[in-house]
């Protein structure tokens, strides 16, 4: 699963001739489909894209639960 952020532009909807590929909403959008990912991280800085790194995720999803006794 990848995570992108639109800083610019919160409530974009990326589209072409077949659809709807991209819709964040409150500046958010997940997606585990790799042709998305690979066209969200082609486009150009300047539209305001960011992938956010997933071991932010990951260490919050143990949250320290494992080791303690």
């Amino acid at each position: 699963m990848a995570t992108f952020t639109s800083s610019k532009y919160p409530a974009l909807t990326l589209q072409d001739d077949k659809g709807i590929w991209a819709q964040f909403e409150d500046g958010q959008f997940e997606t585990s489909d790799a042709g998305v990912v690979k066209r969200l991280r082609a486009l150009p800085e300047e539209e305001g894209i960011t992938e956010e790194k997933s071991s932010a995720k990951a260490s919050g999803v143990d949250g320290g639960s494992g080791d303690q006794k």
